[in-house]
């Protein structure tokens, strides 16, 4: 092991965070039909070159910790390492490398559905890394030579995947792989969520050609080192956005030194030149996932791309998880969402939304006889705890000396649920169809309450609503100032057409 991954585990040894994304569940693949069916029309064809294009010219510069130990690779370089698959049911069956390409991965028995890409070795670092398990660090953590500013560079590949949303919004998603996730100490337990492989990414959304928001994805800490954030309010290098990668856990985030151990004195990765890019759907209206051919034939694999991980560990049923977890699945799904919220400028006294329906929705309410739409802004405040001399007696005291501004940051972080009030301002109009809905309705009543999300549902004539949306996060800012803000009313253009199961 290197001298910098021996500091680097010991340094994390002090945490007691584990990563949140071990609770999320990861959502399936959906089904694919043939690229070379839907992209003959030629504009079609123009389109994807500009998605391509994008893609390209905004490749991002990644940041890495000066103590991260397990770093980046391409997907080449782990398929001579991945020695068997194994089945949900532990059925397992030795590789044959002659499938493990690009080009034929996708041969595996129904695309890989439910298969894990599985090595031999040790994978389990408590906090070292057996010798023979040491390819895990990736080419960069192999090589010990350092260039004359002693930061270094990575040059490995990024995956990139261009989704045209319609309406001139193209997001484009970077996609990173690591060989290994090196988990967190939580106490007696050990290092917990260790991994063989690693996906992360950051997400653009572009208006035109012209980039709006970025959304970054760190694992813990909240809204404030994760989430959507205007283009002016991140820091990018030549007109690319900048990233600064949790070590370790390697989730992406806009500042340093915020969450997890990120710092701006490690290696540096500028994917310029090394973005690997593919469409991911037909278009805007249909959005049929493609079927990839050729060198992007993996990306129709649809298995985990690591070992299966273990759950027979006494502390399961505390933590949820043992010192292995499963390895993630793939890249290539799930990119038609919204980001992670919805950028708006706050107001004064009013709110105002205006939204569309996607084509399912608008069949599902014509066969179901709505009538009305019922709009819901939901308002957080902190709850205040009496036995806290910094709490205010009254939260709608207006002389509240700890809080002049009336609001607190961390009533937006997911972590704090149940330590928050929630007030919902309600409004109804009329089902419109295919036309854009828009909606005037009341501010967030009481003091430090603030504007969080919002969510629609489907009624009857008689007022009944029959379904009902999850919530959409609001993320808000003032005008003027940079960053996010907080406040009680917002003026809110929707540009992602509402969609949802029912």
């Amino acid at each position: 092991m290197t001298s910098a991954a021996a500091l680097w585990c010991l340094s994390l040894l002090v945490g007691q965070v584990v990563s949140s994304p071990l609770n999320q569940q990861q959502r399936p693949f959906l089904p694919s039909i043939s690229s070379t069916d839907q992209i003959a029309d030629t504009t079609v064809q123009n389109n994807n070159e500009v998605i391509l294009d994008l893609l390209r010219r905004y490749a991002p510069v990644f940041k890495l910790s000066e103590l991260e130990a397990f770093f980046p690779s391409s997907i080449e370089y782990m398929f001579p390492h991945y020695n068997f698959t194994e089945s949900p049911s532990g059925e397992i069956r030795p590789t044959n490398h002659s499938i493990i390409t690009r080009s034929h991965l996708d041969e595996l028995p129904s695309n890989g559905g439910g298969l894990y890409l599985s090595i031999n070795e040790s994978h389990n670092p408590q906090p070292f890394l057996d010798e023979e398990s040491e390819y895990l660090f990736g080419p960069y953590g192999l090589n010990d030579t350092m260039p004359d500013d002693r930061r270094g560079r990575v040059e490995e590949e990024v995956y990139g995947f261009g989704v045209d949303q319609g309406n001139g919004v193209i997001d484009l998603w970077y996609w990173t792989f690591y060989p290994f996730n090196f988990g967190k100490p939580v106490g007696p337990f050990g290092i917990l969520g260790n991994h063989v492989a690693d996906w992360e990414h950051l997400r653009m959304r572009t208006i035109n050609g012209t980039p709006i928001s970025a959304d970054y994805t760190t694992h813990t800490g909240g809204r404030f080192s994760a989430g959507t954030y205007r283009w002016q309010d991140i820091e990018k290098i030549d007109g690319r956005p900048v990233a600064y990668v949790a070590a370790g856990s390697h989730g992406v985030g806009k500042l340093f030194k915020l969450v997890d151990i990120t710092d701006d004195e490690g290696p540096l990765w500028d994917t310029k030149d090394h973005v690997v890019p593919a469409i991911y759907w037909d278009n805007s209206q249909n959005r049929r996932k493609l079927f990839h051919h050729g060198d992007l034939s993996w990306l129709n694999y649809r298995g985990k791309w690591g070992n299966k991980g273990e759950n027979d560990c006494w502390w399961h049923r505390i933590v949820g998880y043992c010192q292995v977890v499963d390895a993630p699945w793939g890249p290539n799904r799930n990119f038609g969402l919204p980001p992670e919220c919805i950028l708006a400028p706050l107001t004064t006294k009013f709110s105002t939304y205006r939204f569309k329906f996607a084509s399912n929705v608008l069949d599902w309410a014509k066969n179901h006889n709505i009538e009305l739409v019922k709009i819901e802004q939901i308002c957080v405040r902190p709850k205040t705890n009496p036995d806290d001399p910094d709490d205010p007696d009254d939260p709608d005291d207006p002389d509240d000396p700890e809080d002049p501004d009336g609001l607190d940051a961390e009533l937006y972080d997911d972590d704090m649920e149940g330590m928050v009030e929630i007030q919902n301002v309600k409004s109804i109009i009329g089902f419109r169809g295919t036309e854009k809905h828009t909606v005037t309705m009341d501010s967030c009543k009481g003091r430090r309450f603030a504007v969080r999300a919002y969510k629609l549902s489907l009624c009857l004539l008689n007022g009944r609503c029959i379904s009902t949306s999850n919530e959409r996060k609001i993320c808000t800012y003032e005008q003027q100032k940079r960053g996010h803000s907080f406040g009680s009313a917002v003026d809110l253009n929707d540009i992602d057409d509402w969609r949802w199961d029912y």
